[in-house]
């Protein structure tokens, strides 16, 4: 996974990882009807066959550091339909890690249940809460745990999101660069900001690279999960990280960063799909990638009305597709799921009888 970035500081090559992606992940001329200067989609929903998307990235370190510590368990953290708790139990599973997900209720949505029933097939420990704060059932959990296997379970941020997970995404930025050819950058990068380690990963990589690259990072998840201060800790943190193993690494300060968080499509809720995020998840369709509405869709929308208000014509852009393509794990049965979410599955079901069709006959959102 480190290679690239090895190649340049060395010691990079220091930190355990475990071989879960198929890098590097293509890069596609993108057509859509818009004036772009030319579009390009790194295709990371390739990521991995088993489970794909940016998490998967992130879990070659974050879960490679874990087997290296002896590790029995890993806890994790992410809302109902999350796609990072579902990608962490698929590769944590595959690995002969015990996943437990402490999981925070969302919006019912056309896709969630799915998610949650994945989760079911597979074992998952699912350990619902109330609201978006899961440390004190994290604690409990831990404890449970520690006391069972006589070691800690490793414990994986909400996202993957800290300065190791953010190294796979420094790391993905130098990918990005040889992907585009010497002397050929992309002026800019568009992606889906849920908790932050991919765009500040890829920032501090185009800014350690030299490259002109922003990364358009689009805001999809709460305020008190995704804002600048949050952005600005991170960056020191896997600055700080990548300095202690290499010396040589630049310098940088989160100002130096290649970086605008653009908050307006958010919409009014975590996972509630605005009509600009449904049209532009047409769009992607219409183009030959498929997106979803909580993340990329919202993701995507950005560029689209970027291009269309005359902001990217003659620049050179991709769009990062952080969405798996890779097919879920079965359905499971609904009574493994706890009481609350099993209440919560037959609402996504009521609202949305014609995609959980859909999905019983084997479609991809």
């Amino acid at each position: 996974m480190v290679l690239m970035l090895a190649e340049r500081y060395g010691g990079v090559a220091m930190l355990p990882w475990v071989a879960i992606c198929d890098l590097p992940t293509v890069l596609e001329p993108l057509r859509v009807d818009a004036e772009v200067g030319s579009l390009y989609t790194k295709r990371d929903d390739l990521t991995s066959a088993a489970y794909g998307g940016n998490k998967a990235r992130k879990l070659e370190l974050l879960l490679g550091g874990a087997l290296a510590e002896g590790r029995k368990a890993v806890v994790t953290f992410g809302a109902y339909g999350s796609n990072h708790a579902l990608a962490t139990a698929v590769h944590a599973f595959a690995l002969g890690l015990e996943p437990h997900v402490v999981l925070s209720p969302q919006p019912p949505g056309p896709f969630v249940a799915r998610t949650l029933r994945a989760h079911a097939w597979l074992g998952t420990a699912i350990h619902p809460i109330a609201g978006w704060d899961g440390r004190r059932e994290a604690v409990r959990v831990l404890r449970e745990l520690t006391v069972r296997d006589t070691i800690e379970p490793a414990v994986i941020p909400m996202g993957g999101t800290n300065a190791l997970g953010a190294v796979a995404y420094v790391n993905a930025a130098f990918e990005l660069l040889e992907d585009a050819g010497a002397g050929h950058p992309p002026n800019r990068v568009y992606v889906a900001a849920g908790t932050l380690g991919t765009a500040i990963g890829l920032a501090i990589g185009f800014a350690a690279a030299g490259a002109p690259t922003r990364v358009e990072a689009v805001r999809v998840t709460p305020t008190e999960i995704c804002n600048v201060e949050i952005a600005r800790e991170l960056c020191d943190r896997t600055i700080e990280l990548l300095s202690g193993l290499a010396p040589s690494f630049p310098t940088l300060h989160f100002e130096d960063l290649p970086f605008t968080l653009r908050e307006e499509y958010a919409g009014p809720g975590y996972g509630v799909a605005t009509p600009e995020t449904v049209r532009a998840v047409s769009a992607a369709r219409d183009a030959g990638i498929a997106l979803e509405t909580t993340y990329t869709g919202k993701a995507f929308a950005a560029l689209l009305d970027d291009a269309r208000a005359g902001r990217l014509a003659g620049e050179r852009v991709v769009f990062w597709n952080t969405y798996s393509s890779a097919p879920l794990p079965p359905r499971g049965r609904d009574q493994a799921l706890p009481d609350v979410v099993r209440v919560y599955v037959e609402e996504c079901d009521r609202l949305y009888p014609a995609t959980v069709e859909a999905f019983e006959e084997g479609a991809t959102p």
